[in-house]
């Protein structure tokens, strides 16, 4: 079972699309339109469980800046990345792996 939040109220859709790793191997890959400056996320239950919270906020153009928190039966980890739309950017932290790739929703 999976759920998605986002709140209602705030400017800019961007298309978040992430990939959830343990050891190299992918056992997640969730995607969610989220609204930027509030706070998303994404939870399943299972043999898999995780939950991934986000929030998306425009630096300047072509600067994206993502604040998450990844939390899994394998550990857990809160990275920062900046990025660019489109491209993504991969983060691997105690064999916990988060790649994400954002775009404009228009």
């Amino acid at each position: 079972m999976s759920t998605v939040s986002v709140p209602a109220c705030a400017s800019g859709l961007y298309a978040v699309a992430a990939e959830l790793s343990h050891g190299g191997h992918v056992f997640a890959a969730p995607s969610a339109v989220v609204r930027e400056g509030e706070p998303a996320s994404v939870e399943v239950s299972g043999a898999n469980p995780y939950k991934l919270e986000l929030t998306v906020k425009e630096l300047a153009a072509g600067q994206i800046e993502i604040v998450a928190t990844v939390d899994t039966s394998h550990g857990s980890i809160a990275p920062t990345v900046v990025v660019r739309p489109g491209v993504p950017a991969s983060v691997d932290a105690g064999g916990i792996g988060l790649e994400l790739t954002v775009t404009r929703e228009r």
